[in-house]
């Protein structure tokens, strides 16, 4: 975690001298421009593309530093491989499933391009995978028939239903001025101790055992923040 914040700070610090031109272009509003904290005025619809997923906000401008942003997202890859184990062939057919509503709010340090953002999101993160036999296990002189070694399957899932959420953003959510904004935005997602669940049948599946799923858990603990990277295109409507 304080390696992600620590690269967080530094790319900020990095980008300082941009932030500053930026601001004298495009941070002072109009002269018939007014802070505007009504719920009619500065609403925009955003598309966002990222390692959480592909998704879509509704975003809400309150003055001058501070937007609301409600959204959601989902993303699932599949994925399969063969790959012949010990005289006998395999299939590994995965699944990564990411996304979840999110409620953040961005502050910004430098109007119109840095801004801080904090919320929470649904986290929807899921990683599954199974394993089944294609061909027979050669044992001597026999060989085993594949429904006889049987399949292992695993599923691992964030341990948080609901993740904070902590980014550093360059560019705008909403533009006050502009009818298209971008932002990039670079961040980490808390989801805890993650869940393991392992079943087996067959001669493999003893493999799917209490022991190696504490393995498994032992070995992946540490890693409880997620790194977040996401692009987004916004427009305003109001």
């Amino acid at each position: 975690m304080k390696r992600i914040l620590s690269a967080i700070l530094l790319l900020g610090l990095m980008l300082l001298p941009v932030c500053s031109f930026a601001q004298e272009g495009d941070s002072e509003p109009p002269n018939d421009y007014k802070s505007d904290y009504s719920m009619t005025t500065q609403w925009g619809v955003g598309i966002k593309a990222g390692i959480g997923g592909i998704g879509i906000e509704a975003i809400k401008g309150l003055g001058d530093r501070l937007n609301v942003r409600l959204g959601y997202s989902t993303l699932s890859i599949p994925y399969s491989i063969e790959q012949t184990f010990e005289g006998f062939d395999l299939l590994a057919e995965a699944e990564v499933k990411l996304g979840g509503a999110s409620l953040l709010v961005d502050y910004y340090l430098v109007k119109n391009f840095v801004h801080l953002t904090a919320g929470i999101m649904q986290n929807r993160t899921a990683f599954g995978v199974t394993v089944t036999p294609l061909s027979g296990m050669p044992y001597g002189d026999l060989t085993i028939p594949p429904e006889d070694i049987g399949m292992i399957s695993g599923q691992l899932s964030s341990g948080n239903l609901i993740s904070p959420y902590l980014a550093l953003g360059f560019g705008n959510t909403l533009s006050r001025k502009h009818m298209v904004s971008f932002n990039f935005e670079i961040g980490t997602l808390y989801h805890g101790n993650p869940s393991l669940d392992l079943n087996g049948e067959g001669i493999i599946g003893p493999l799917a055992s209490e022991e190696n799923e504490t393995v498994i858990m032992e070995a992946i603990a540490q890693y409880k923040w997620m790194p977040m990277l996401t692009l987004q295109l916004s427009f305003k409507i109001l």
